[in-house]
């Protein structure tokens, strides 16, 4: 009777081992899957922050704060990777682990800024990523706005319209005048590639601005078509998509930023942009055969605005550089003037 309690009992842990052992080997294989798709990638080293110009003022207040940002840069070429690019669109997307949201701040690309290089010229901020990359880019922001800015995602308009399309196309609602400038029915329609592309681009019916913001419909609306679906079909979604990805984010980063992603409210996704008012907040300026450049009406009033909007601060401190590059605008340009 011993003896067959005995083996009972090795056979139950015998069992165990190998059910055990079965999870760990299903486990180790999804790993090894989610890592050969992400190796898809175009994957960039990451530099180190002394490089990025962040402010140890700056990484000092946001101490407090469960926030990390991307910089996600749309590029204008072909997606051939033959030309250097300019960032068309400019967009920092900030995810806040205290309050499990997600925000998206549109940086309006003609913004007169600072370059954070050896020049230390001033500038159009989306000429940042043509004369040096995602680096330069990121730099110049937290330069400009003090930021903390290390990690960053590009793609290419071009590819835009390839990720609408293996999504299966994405739900906007049109107006009438942009429905006439994409030629379909104005109200809820589902937009092609293409037709999302075009949408994105449409700039002449009203302002940069109202650009920027069907910019980042387009994207909220691919995150939407994305949770909607199975794990099949995000893993097959993912796969597609990928190649069309730069970044300097590590697989593991991927991976990890995905699932905390997954406990975010992703049915509110907050936007702002800057500047926050519009035109109302700048002045067109020329520089270096450029038209327009824009001067913003307060420079250091739009950072402290931007550190509202993402982590929450109400009484945000500047850093020198801010001050500084603010006073050399208006030594070069001349003092904000109200366009009221």
């Amino acid at each position: 009777m011993k003896k067959r309690k005995y083996n009972i009992k090795n056979i139950v842990i015998l069992i165990t081992i190998i059910i055990l052992s079965t999870i760990l080997a299903g486990a180790l294989l999804a790993n090894v899957y989610v890592d050969s798709l992400l190796s898809r990638m175009n994957q960039t080293k990451r530099v180190d922050d002394s490089q990025l110009a962040i402010d140890e003022t700056v990484k000092e207040q946001k101490k407090a704060y469960k926030v990390v940002n991307f910089a996600l840069f749309g590029t204008d070429n072909d997606g051939n990777k033959t030309d250097t690019d300019r960032s068309d669109a400019i967009k920092v997307i900030s995810l806040n682990y205290d309050l499990k949201n997600i925000s998206i701040t549109s940086l309006q690309r003609d913004m007169m800024i600072v370059l954070a290089d050896e020049s230390n010229d001033f500038d159009k901020i989306n000429h940042a990523y043509w004369y040096g990359g995602a680096n330069l880019a990121m730099a110049t922001i937290n330069y400009n706005f003090d930021l903390d800015i290390n990690r960053y995602v590009t793609l290419s308009f071009s590819s835009l319209e390839k990720i609408v399309d293996i999504v299966g196309g994405v739900e906007i609602e049109l107006s009438g005048p942009e429905a006439g400038w994409i030629h379909m029915g104005s109200g809820n329609q589902t937009l092609s590639g293409k037709k999302a592309l075009e949408y994105a681009r449409i700039r002449k019916i009203d302002s940069d601005y109202s650009r920027m913001d069907r910019q980042t419909k387009v994207i909220i609306a691919v995150i939407n078509k994305i949770k909607s679906k199975n794990v099949l079909e995000i893993l097959d979604i993912v796969n597609k998509v990928l190649p069309y990805v730069e970044t300097n984010l590590s697989t593991n980063e991927i991976k990890d930023y995905l699932t905390d992603i997954l406990s975010f409210n992703l049915t509110n996704i907050n936007q702002y942009h800057v500047p926050n008012d519009d035109f109302n907040d700048t002045n067109s300026r020329t520089y270096k055969g450029y038209n327009p450049v824009y001067q913003l009406r307060s420079y250091e009033e739009q950072v402290k605005k931007i550190h509202k909007d993402i982590y929450g601060i109400d009484d945000y401190h500047v850093s020198q550089n801010v001050v500084t590059n603010e006073q050399r605008i208006i030594d070069t340009f001349g003092e904000f003037v109200s366009p009221n």
